[in-house]
């Protein structure tokens, strides 16, 4: 039994390690002020994504505070990002081999949705 156990959690494991690996890569994203508007693209970059965490960049700005959510029915992410003068929040997840995302600004007075796709 304590074999089967240890098994099972190997393959789950792996099976997290598995999905999480899918949101690695570069992203188009587009970050389109209004559904009319014509396509403004950026570059989200994931390096690693763990079971628990990504490391990359979005919009030119380091990742912080990056942590992967596995224990819905998708992958869903949040990250922390930075310029001059403001922080941003923002959070996601991966359908369809595509991701969704909403970003939010208080200091900006705004929030923004937006999807991309795997370069």
């Amino acid at each position: 039994m304590r074999h089967l156990l240890i098994t099972l959690s190997i393959i789950i494991s792996h099976c997290c390690m598995a999905q999480t690996s899918s949101l690695e890569g570069s992203w188009t994203i587009d970050l389109r002020p209004t559904p009319e508007a014509e396509p403004y693209l950026q570059i989200f970059e994931i390096s690693e994504a763990s079971e628990s965490t990504l490391k990359g960049s979005f919009y030119g700005s380091t990742l912080e505070d990056a942590y992967i959510n596995t224990e819905w029915d998708r992958i869903y992410f949040g990250f922390t990002t930075r310029d001059q003068s403001s922080s941003y929040y923002h959070s996601g997840y991966l359908l369809d081999e595509k991701i969704y995302g909403i970003s939010y600004c208080p200091d900006r007075g705004f929030t923004q949705p937006w999807s991309g796709e795997k370069k």
